[in-house]
């Protein structure tokens, strides 16, 4: 009927409006401009039912001002057009949509090249999915966020052809295969991919119901966060209202998304503002008054032995310093979670029993993220970093920039025993692979570089905690110095982490790059006694905040036994350096194996004053090897 046409067409009428006065176009984007210039592959993907509102504009320019940014139409009343609209619409009406439109998809989003009409039509009746004839566009590669996931996309949808799930960054989808017990290498069973497909359905729903207006993007990133608080199974065992009430409580949590470069990453204490805290929100945020006789509790919750783990070991001495240190204003305890225990159990004992609660191993980073949810009044960390929980705090220290020392004085070390003759290789442990200790190993090679630029680093990692044979390898290809700062000793117990010179009887104990965590916790334990917890805490909004401190808050230090005076001297001034914001292991030109990771000025004959920082984000994502490093990280 007409008259259904010229209401949609007031419609689309209003939309154009509306976006010119917003300052934005009014009518639909068209593929063929946004892919002008660039090269294109096309890959033919078949039929899908899909949602119309994934249909982002049209193929081609032509036409294109018949419609408004709604795709409601825009031609007068009298044109042929409006007749051929009118008609479908009578059509549609009667008998649905039965051909199916033609469509190209480009970076998640999808174009019409035939069929406009019929999505207009569709969208006017509020009709959820259209049949579509898909043929994929490619985008170039090249070194782009947005790109690198798309990429990954691909991978995502070639083992589920699950199409409706999107997210922002690199990795979230092999973070998500993790999470239902898959990867993006094998095709999912039909099971796998029905659970998903539930999943993200009532997620969806229950979502979207809470949070009106938001994008599928937005809502894949949020589905993934909860799945990595709430278990998958959580949603098909939980009722639709409990589910509710999950997403209600974790709302910061799914609001905050997962991008590094939004995490408050702090380099020092939280200092109580003195004007804040003497003004009116002093009045809210007054520090409660802890005493001997009513001390603040504060547990610490470990998933090893202090006896056998370096780990928890240098943890537990942490504890025990910023309990002496502070005094009868604080009192601690520690709880232990092993193969014997109820892990929920001990994890509600500690939060029941403490205001603050430190879980000293990131396996513990969901349990924690669930326990602050369910005791929004207790204050709970997690030892990771770049965790995007704003639920929880997160901390870690920059032990890279200790073993950037660590590095330079092993260099030397090598060349004053050896001569410059001997073998020149340093071999370097590695237990485990995190998202701190690829910047430590990179760190250690670039120090070792500084002072001889020959030396290579052999590296070897630990298979089945067998670190004498890969000490042993070295002794037999001539190198004498190594570093082992893994979280348990070459002796398969919680002997001192270092840089160890081999000799004919024990291991000579050089230097060793260290985290002191009684300083770390005695700084945090005290901005909750003052209250600049509570006061840093305040318009904090969705941010999360990760505490990330180095050589300047004398947290991470070195420790290295009779140095020679002349190496004592040059390390302290490189230390201050950095203390100072001068220098930095990341700073100036970096090259991987594969070549260029940040330029420099290498070329240059003058030396440069200010050399460009590699930002905190790009550090704990490092997955590339320094140039002067053999050997190669598990895949």
């Amino acid at each position: 009927m007409i008259e259904d046409y010229q209401i949609a067409r007031r419609s689309g009428e209003n939309a154009v409006k509306a976006a010119l006065k917003k300052g934005v176009d009014p009518y639909l984007p068209v593929l063929d401009s946004i892919t002008e210039g660039k090269k294109q592959i096309e890959s033919y993907v078949g039929l899908l039912s899909l949602p119309l509102d994934y249909i982002a504009g049209n193929k081609e320019l032509s036409r294109n001002n018949a419609f408004a940014n709604n795709f409601m139409p825009l031609l007068g009343d009298g044109t042929e057009f409006a007749i051929k609209w009118a008609s479908l619409f009578d059509s549609c009406k009667e008998e649905g949509i039965h051909d199916a439109i033609k469509v190209y998809e480009y970076m998640n989003k999808y174009y019409v090249q035939e069929g406009n009409k019929r999505v207009s039509v569709a969208k006017y009746l509020k009709i959820d999915f259209i049949l579509a004839d898909v043929t994929r566009v490619l985008p170039p590669m090249d070194d782009s966020k947005e790109v690198k996931a798309y990429y990954e996309y691909l991978k995502f949808y070639e083992v589920t052809r699950c199409f409706d799930i999107t997210f922002s960054e690199p990795g979230a989808y092999a973070k998500l295969a993790e999470l239902m017990g898959q990867d993006l290498e094998n095709k999912w069973s039909e099971d796998s991919v029905a659970d998903l497909k539930m999943a993200f359905f009532v997620f969806s729903k229950l979502y979207r119901s809470i949070e009106k207006n938001i994008d599928r993007q937005a809502l894949s990133d949020a589905f993934l966060v909860y799945l990595s608080v709430f278990p998958v199974k959580s949603i098909f065992e939980d009722s639709e209202d409990q589910i509710a009430k999950n997403i209600k409580m974790a709302k910061l949590e799914l609001l905050s998304g997962s991008r590094l470069d939004e995490i408050e990453f702090l380099a020092d204490t939280p200092v109580a503002d003195e004007k804040k805290s003497a003004g009116i929100m002093g009045i809210f945020s007054k520090a409660r008054n802890y005493t001997a006789a009513s001390p603040l509790k504060v547990g610490f919750v470990y998933d090893e032995d202090a006896e056998t783990s370096r780990w928890v070991d240098s943890h537990e001495a942490g504890r025990l310093y910023a309990e002496t240190i502070i005094g009868n204003r604080v009192s601690t305890s520690c709880y232990l979670i092993n193969h014997d225990t109820n892990a929920e159990e001990i994890l509600n004992k500690a939060v029941s029993e403490n205001e603050v609660i430190f879980t000293v191993s990131s396996k513990l980073i969901t349990e924690t993220v669930q326990l602050a949810l369910a005791n929004p009044g207790k204050k709970l960390l997690n030892c990771s970093v770049g965790q995007p929980h704003p639920s929880i705090r997160c901390y870690q220290g920059k032990l890279y920039e200790a073993c950037f020392l660590t590095g330079m004085l092993a260099a030397e070390e090598l060349l004053l025993t050896s001569g410059g003759n001997e073998n020149r290789k340093i071999g370097y442990l590695l237990d485990i692979v995190r998202n701190t200790t690829v910047a430590n190993l990179n760190a250690f090679a670039i120090g070792v570089s500084l002072i001889d630029p020959e030396c290579r680093i052999s590296l070897k990692m630990i298979e089945g905690g067998n670190h004498r044979e890969c000490i042993e390898k070295w002794r037999e290809e001539g190198i004498r110095l190594y570093a082992d700062f893994g979280h348990f000793g070459a002796d398969g117990t919680k002997g001192k982490p270092g840089v160890y010179r081999m000799t004919e009887g024990n291991d000579e104990f050089v230097a060793t790059p260290f985290i002191g965590w009684g300083k770390f916790y005695s700084q945090i334990i005290q901005s909750v006694l003052s209250g600049a917890w509570d006061l840093n805490d305040q318009g904090r909004a969705t941010a999360a905040t990760n505490y990330w401190f180095g050589l300047s808050t004398g947290v991470v230090n070195v420790v290295a036994p009779n140095l020679p005076y002349q190496t004592a001297k040059l390390l302290s001034f490189m230390k201050n350096s950095i203390i100072n914001g001068e220098l930095d292991p990341f700073s100036g030109e970096l090259h991987s194996r594969d070549g260029v990771v940040q330029g420099g000025n290498s070329t240059s004959n003058v030396l440069a004053k200010d050399l460009e920082k590699m930002t905190t984000a790009k550090i704990i994502e490092m997955n590339w090897l320094n140039e002067n490093i053999d050997g190669d990280l598990p895949v």
